[in-house]
């Protein structure tokens, strides 16, 4: 357990650390990561002592030299006497060197190889994304289970208390309850979060927010319920899907990339400001264009957003571009609330392309 986590600081903190240690005395080898995001602590590792394996890889060559890396849940560390170095792996398989911004060539079996350890792992990390009528079966009112978030690891007790259209939940114990309110930094709130829920063998992904309402009936010092939506699952009042929570649900499955490409233009409109909200620059990255490291200190800043405008009416809507006006409200740290208009564009490079935003507001 040491080990893995001294692996994860050098990971998030250096690219490459010179060893004081003699070479005779490094054991050369090779971990894979597998982690919902960039900045999780929570992370499935395998570790593989394997020659073969770590020369193939110090050796491949450059393709390229990129401007920014892709999304990605995959994660290689290669320790030997010269230190730790880190590559990345996207969904396809290919392979970069994460600080250098490097694409490297691997031969046919290496990838296949790496490609394999990767599918293991992640099924182990992430859950199952099933239905909500399946899960409404499996999980049924009053069954306890165990929920996990993805980005601490933290873990706490739970009890399905009533929902029909998706579960109304209340933390089982006091010591439930504090664990919970930790996992939301000290704060009640509405932010999503991607975790995954615990029942006899099953593992599923799921999406909870963090703020009491309602009625509860356990002595458990929350004051109501709180809801965790699964796949296919939505909201009691107006009995639709909830893209904040479905976002948080193919997370919690490992197919975020996936399922943010298949979203129309105006959902990528919506997801930027639930990207803010969430205070997400991994999920910001997938809906940008631009630089997202840029609009780090700004996104940092930006306390709450909100949309004002109900149903936004497109002013472009064509099969490349998309523009839609949106009237909204944004709350800064240490300053007034103030209310905006702003014309998002959108767009794609091909029909069947994944839709991204032209320019934002920030």
């Amino acid at each position: 357990m040491k080990k893995v986590i001294v692996m994860i600081c050098l990971f998030m903190l250096l690219p490459w650390l010179t060893s004081s240690t003699d070479a005779q005395d490094v054991e050369r080898k090779i971990s894979f990561l597998v982690k919902s995001s960039s900045q999780s602590l929570f992370q499935s590792v395998l570790t593989v002592e394997s020659d073969q394996l770590i020369q193939s890889l110090i050796h491949s060559k450059s393709l390229d030299v990129v401007t920014d890396l892709p999304h990605s849940n995959n994660y290689i560390l290669i320790e030997d006497a010269n230190g730790i170095r880190t590559l990345l792996v996207d969904e396809i398989g290919e392979i970069y060197d994460l600080y250098r911004k490097e694409k490297l060539q691997l031969s046919a079996s290496t990838a296949k190889k790496i490609k394999t350890y990767f599918k293991v792992l992640a099924g182990k990390h992430f859950g199952e994304l099933t239905n909500w009528e399946e899960v409404d079966k499996r999980i049924p009112k009053y069954s306890l289970f165990k929920i996990t978030d993805l980005e601490t690891g933290s873990s706490f007790y739970a009890q399905r208390r009533a929902g029909k259209s998706h579960a109304d939940v209340q933390p089982l114990t006091i010591h439930d309850t504090r664990i919970m309110k930790k996992i939301f930094e000290g704060e009640w709130s509405w932010k999503r979060r991607a975790i995954l829920v615990h029942v006899n063998e099953d593992t599923f992904a799921a999406s909870m927010h963090g703020m009491p309402h309602g009625g509860g009936a356990l002595a458990n010092g929350f004051p109501g319920h709180f809801c965790i939506h699964f796949k296919g699952s939505v909201t009691h009042k107006t009995k639709m899907s909830d893209l904040s929570h479905q976002v948080m649900v193919n997370k919690a499955g490992g197919v975020l990339n996936q399922f943010v490409s298949q979203l129309n233009a105006k959902e990528v409109t919506e997801l930027f400001f639930i990207s803010l909200n969430q205070k997400d620059l991994d999920l910001l990255k997938l809906i940008y264009s631009g630089d997202v490291r840029a609009l780090q200190n700004k996104v940092e800043q930006i306390e709450s957003v909100r949309m004002i405008t109900k149903e936004p009416m497109p002013t472009i809507n064509g099969t490349l571009v998309f523009e839609l006006p949106i009237t909204y409200k944004m709350k800064e740290k240490d300053k007034a609330e103030v209310e905006k208009t702003y014309v998002f564009k959108v767009t794609r490079d091909a029909p069947t392309g994944r839709w991204r935003l032209h320019d934002v507001p920030l």
